[in-house]
């Protein structure tokens, strides 16, 4: 059953997910090429093509950890890629529009150091995203009332 104002890339479960994180926990959004069962401790799934779009609908509903310095993370370029991928980009977009006090901008960590990041992760939401490099975590700040 649909919800009015709340796209439909956030499934019930993907909801309960981002309802019942607490302030500090990190999410996994992953692509298709991401091997969730070995890296993740609750996977949900989404039909979402385009992570961009999945993280700027998620962002509408969960706040990002501003004391953090980074409270975005992709892992950094390896095997060959050189320049930096377009989802990035597009990351960098969606986190353009967003109103927090300074800006956020992509920390970008090693493939050792951001798989160890997902094991801990509160849970992963897997997508059909097709493009490398699109795999990237985000931690939950404090909801103010």
């Amino acid at each position: 059953m649909m919800l009015m104002e709340i796209s439909n890339l956030i499934t019930p479960e993907i909801y309960e997910v981002i309802y019942r994180m607490g302030h500090l926990d990190e999410l996994v959004i992953a692509d298709a090429n991401y091997s969730a069962l070995a890296m993740s401790k609750k996977i949900v799934y989404s039909y979402a093509e385009k992570n961009h779009v999945l993280l700027a609908e998620i962002l509408k509903y969960f706040p990002l950890d501003e004391d953090e310095e980074f409270p975005i993370t992709v892992m950094s370029l390896d095997h060959g890629i050189f320049e930096e991928p377009q989802i990035w980009h597009d990351y960098q977009s969606v986190l353009t529009g967003l109103p927090y006090t300074n800006p956020i901008i992509l920390n970008k960590i090693s493939r050792k150091e951001f798989y160890q990041r997902t094991r801990n992760a509160y849970a992963t939401i897997q997508t059909s995203e097709p493009r490398a490099m699109a795999d990237i975590i985000i931690r939950k700040g404090f909801v103010f009332q």
